[in-house]
């Protein structure tokens, strides 16, 4: 891959990792109501599924699930349904938050906050769409796959686990409003309620 393409590529995914959307959002809400440690987890999982699309796009599945219609639809209807059920789960988790050390925290498995994270990269239809028309484009099909696609989801995850950690740094140091109750649960009301509506704009959505 010549140099002038590979800072292509990167400018391209700079742009796209900071920009902010649901993984943002969720890893925002983990750090503030979970703190660090336990949102470097889902973040993790987020970063997995990011891989896993961009390795899906280098070997052709990304535009089978994109140029087929049926494909595209059932995939749009499951990210969206995923991100209103993570809101309402939001919504209504003021009634089971646990106190630790003063702070209010939402009980939540490591293994579960992965598996959320990595359902939010991959049923994601834009981030679907968005692997696939970027990375065959940087692919040289003359030359060993392996090497490149590992220079650029290896860059791209890169990307996306710093400004996500990032995100998640400045939510969590933010966060001793809320070990005022009342601000806690206005706190997961307004995240659920942004989770719904990302996830209704992505049902609504077109192509």
């Amino acid at each position: 891959m010549e140099l002038t393409d590979y800072l292509t590529f990167l400018l391209i995914a700079l742009v796209a990792t900071a920009s902010p959307g649901p993984a943002v959002l969720l890893a925002v809400t983990n750090a503030v109501t979970l703190g660090m440690r336990r949102t470097l987890v889902a973040i993790m999982g987020n970063v997995t599924g990011i891989v896993l699309l961009a390795a899906l796009s280098s070997i052709g599945l990304g535009a089978l699930i994109h140029t087929s219609e049926t494909l595209f639809q059932l995939v749009k209807w499951i990210g969206g349904l995923y991100l209103i059920y993570l809101g309402i789960r939001l919504w209504r988790s003021g009634l089971g938050r646990l106190p630790v050390e003063g702070v209010c925290v939402v009980s939540r498995s490591p293994v579960r906050l992965f598996f959320q994270a990595f359902m939010v990269a991959v049923s994601n239809p834009k981030a679907i769409a968005f692997c696939t028309a970027l990375f065959p484009q940087f692919v040289e099909p003359t030359t060993a796959m392996l090497p490149q696609f590992t220079l650029l989801a290896g860059t791209f995850g890169l990307l996306s686990f710093t400004f996500l950690c990032g995100y998640a740094l400045m939510a969590s140091r933010s966060s001793g409003w809320l070990q005022n109750t009342d601000w806690s649960v206005r706190f997961n009301r307004i995240s659920g309620g942004l989770f719904v509506g990302l996830g209704s704009l992505l049902i609504a959505g077109e192509r």
